[in-house]
């Protein structure tokens, strides 16, 4: 899956409609840059502060996988981990379902299908480009505050589409 297709985007919506049903809710953003920079240690950290665990019981990623496991095994939960690019990240993020107790979910936003297949991602959804029709209509709300393109501008309008392959972002962004 393409950046810019959208899936933060759907993923954030879906958490902010859902997030009250939960005793524990965290939304991890932008995972792969988080790690680059510092590492995941420092995202089972951001995690432990949700889940009301203090830093400095962190020393490894052993430990926060055993505390993060620990205090969520009970509690119906709900985490968003979003631009996971790696397996690691799941393995010390989210484990498996038994870190989570009944009825919790765990949301992964990725670019890379295989990195679901191998941590046994049970359900997962593919999000699509818009077509021509939807992405016209996306650009034109972005660029002229309307539905369709202001005269003098529908070949150019039709070369931005093409031109993005309606990816969102890049429309947004164009627009």
């Amino acid at each position: 899956w393409d950046g810019g297709v959208g899936k933060t985007t759907i993923a954030r919506a879906i958490y902010e409609a859902i997030e009250d049903q939960f005793q524990i809710s965290c939304f991890l953003a932008n995972i792969r840059d988080t790690c680059e920079t510092n590492g995941i240690l420092q995202l089972q950290k951001i995690l432990g502060e949700h889940i009301h665990v203090s830093r400095c019981t962190f020393s490894n990623l052993y430990d926060g996988m055993r505390i993060i496991r620990n205090s969520l095994c009970n509690k119906k939960v709900l985490i968003v981990l979003d631009d996971v690019s790696d397996v690691s990240q799941l393995e010390n993020l989210a484990g498996n379902q038994d870190w989570f107790g009944p009825g919790s979910r765990v949301m992964i936003t990725t670019r890379d299908m295989h990195l679901l297949k191998t941590h046994e991602v049970c359900d997962t959804y593919e999000v699509e480009c818009l077509d021509k029709t939807e992405a016209l209509r996306f650009f034109c709300s972005k660029a002229f505050k309307r539905d369709v393109p202001e005269e003098g501008y529908l070949e150019m309008s039709h070369e931005v589409v093409k031109y993005t392959g309606g990816l969102p972002l890049a429309l947004k962004v164009l627009g």
